[in-house]
């Protein structure tokens, strides 16, 4: 007997409804679509096949009645307008482990015993257990109240509430489809955001470009929780309610608030470290600027140090150039002058021949030398050689 099959034995004296075979009560319920409820009452019955989480086909007094679990919901497997849901099929594959085809189990009903889809709720025993708990504890399930239906409502929540406690199923943060498996990996991808300040520009466009995957993922794992959270007709949304709830939404607003806090300050320290690159970047361009002028002064300058040097160049050779032509000329020149002069003297008449010296007197030292006494240079005789006066 499981725990829940005990507290049953143990309160059954106490239950809302007296459970008794021929205990029927007729209550007026048109307005729902029901046309009669009982209160108590119970039926053995044979299982058939296993539906769903929640539901399924057996033989009641030699007729196949399709049977709803009261007061407990599992999640989706086989709705017509919904996906499977978060361990759906393991809620199917736990009841067909308990309700095998063959096994016989009992009935108990409450005010309403079928739904307006013809089911037949019940809570169901095998042996003394109550499978609607069970599947509650095992964290499969949830506790659901359509009024006036409320005799399992208490111990199926009391075991769901046992499996929040151990974090099972529905409540196990290691399975990624849970709500607290999509809030731990939202938490999980905050804390994957890198923690130190990047210190390079492409550090920081690296962590800035993960930081936006990041957002966008714990945005979308955000979003498909509150969406399931809103969608209060399945098992899911239940899963939390009350104060849990607000915590727990409270908890998925506050990871999405880290990643986005995150991505805004690894956004400033980009900005802060472009601008420095940018800085970095332009005094580099600034330098590089002055480098390039000053080089374009020292290649001027050399220019127009050759240039001066070139014309320097010139000018020495031009002076040398215009001293060589002066000297050509001068020596043509002299060379005409000299052959000027030697074709005079070649055209000039030969000089006459000397007359033969005449004889010379012997000076007159008795007259003392006539009318130069003591006269003992040249002497020009005049002609016939009988006078003379110096030369």
């Amino acid at each position: 007997m499981s725990w829940m099959g005990t507290k049953w034995a143990a309160a059954s004296t106490a239950s809302k409804f007296t459970i008794g075979a021929a205990t029927a009560v007729t209550v007026a319920v048109a307005s729902v679509g029901i046309a009669t409820a009982v209160s108590g009452g119970a039926d053995v019955a044979t299982v058939v096949r296993v539906i769903d989480g929640d539901t399924f086909d057996a033989v009641v007094e030699g007729r196949e009645e399709r049977v709803r679990l009261l007061n407990v919901d599992t999640p989706e497997t086989k709705h017509p307008e919904k996906a499977v849901q978060c361990l759906g099929p393991e809620a199917s594959n736990y009841l067909e482990e308990l309700l095998t085809e063959g096994a016989e189990v009992t009935l108990h009903y409450d005010v309403e015993k079928t739904d307006r889809y013809g089911r037949t709720l019940a809570g169901v025993y095998l042996e003394d257990s109550l499978v609607n708990a069970d599947i509650a504890a095992a964290g499969l399930g949830v506790a659901v109240l359509y009024e006036p239906n409320d005799r399992f409502y208490d111990e199926v929540l009391e075991a769901q509430q046992s499996a929040e406690a151990a974090g099972t199923g529905l409540y196990d943060p290691a399975i990624g489809c849970t709500l607290p498996g999509q809030l731990g990996q939202m938490e999980q991808l905050a804390d994957e955001l890198p923690a130190e300040d990047p210190t390079s520009l492409a550090a920081a466009a690296t962590a800035v470009t993960g930081a936006a995957a990041t957002v966008a993922t714990v945005k979308t794992v955000g979003t498909a929780v509150r969406k399931a959270l809103r969608m209060s007709e399945h098992a899911v949304s239940k899963v939390f309610s009350g104060a849990a709830l607000t915590a727990y939404t409270t908890k998925v607003a506050a990871a999405e608030s880290a990643v986005m806090s995150r991505q805004d300050a690894l956004r400033e320290i980009q900005s802060e470290l472009k601008a420095v690159e940018e800085a970095r970047i332009a005094e580099e361009e600034r330098i590089a600027e002055e480098k390039r002028i000053a080089e374009e002064k020292r290649i001027a300058e050399e220019k127009r140090k050759a240039e001066e040097a070139r014309k320097a160049e010139e000018a020495r050779k031009a002076e040398e150039a215009r001293q060589a032509e002066e000297a050509r000329q001068a020596a043509e020149a002299a060379a005409a002058a000299e052959a000027e002069r030697r074709e005079r003297e070649r055209q000039q008449p030969a000089p006459a021949p000397a007359p033969a010296p005449q004889p010379q007197p012997k000076p007159d030292t008795s007259s003392g030398g006539g009318a130069y006494p003591g006269y003992t240079g040249p002497r020009c005789y005049a002609p016939g050689g009988q006078s003379w006066k110096p030369c």
